[in-house]
């Protein structure tokens, strides 16, 4: 019974994840990872590509990161304003979702998606709100929401 190492491109159930070296059957390897994908021989020219496109991987993480961050800063000094109509006792008619703060941004030039507005549930009260906006895994902007009753 022959054994080889392979790379897993992958994760692999029971195996292991992308980028582990596991030691596997040849069979296994030639018949089911290596065909579908899953996985290459992990020869050291094969290691050494792998490792110099985690490293350039990592670096284009790290220059997005700091590119969030200097979006962050510009959107922590932002207010977007809303104007509601109100009912008879003088509430909100309507409420300020996810989705309008996004389209808000957007106006302003912002590349925000619905998604990476974090808000619970839509805006339904008049006054200043602080919402999250979630820019990269590790970057969160706050922006200022300010709901005004129509006049």
């Amino acid at each position: 019974m022959k054994l080889v190492n392979v790379l897993l491109l992958k994760d692999v159930p029971k195996l292991g994840k992308a980028g582990d070296v596991v030691r596997v059957r040849w069979g296994y390897a030639k018949n089911y990872l290596i065909p579908r994908g899953l996985a290459v021989e992990a020869t050291p020219s094969v290691l050494k590509q792998w490792e110099n496109r985690q490293r350039m991987k990592e670096i284009s993480l790290k220059k997005r990161k700091a590119k969030m961050e200097q979006v962050a800063k510009r959107l922590a000094g932002e207010r977007l304003q809303f104007v509601l109509k109100t009912n008879e006792e003088g509430k909100p008619f309507g409420s300020v979702s996810a989705k309008d703060v996004a389209d808000k941004l957007r106006e302003m030039g912002y590349e925000v998606e619905k998604s990476q507005v974090l808000l619970e549930e839509a805006i339904g009260e008049f006054g200043t709100h602080e919402v999250e906006i979630k820019l990269h895994p590790e970057v969160v902007a706050k922006v200022k929401v300010k709901v005004d009753p129509e006049e």
